[in-house]
């Protein structure tokens, strides 16, 4: 079955439940689970870890934010 029709048969479930229990916990595992989402990954803090490494190597080592804009 594929991710989509897996959704939608998880909303059907969704809403019979008429167990407010049941109801909270499920709420709790989304909550969680947009929150791990939102964090940054571990590959992401590496690389700005690193970047800003190099920009305290070298702070003039930088490019102004208008010249990016101008060039895209």
């Amino acid at each position: 079955m594929d991710l989509l029709s897996r959704k939608y048969n998880f909303i059907e479930e969704f809403i019979t439940i008429d167990n407010e229990i049941v109801l909270s916990k499920l709420e709790k595992i989304l909550k969680e689970e947009r929150k791990l989402q939102s964090e940054v990954s571990i590959e992401h803090k590496k690389i700005l870890s690193e970047r800003l490494d190099s920009y305290k190597e070298n702070p003039e080592n930088t490019i102004d934010w208008q010249m990016v804009k101008n060039d895209w």
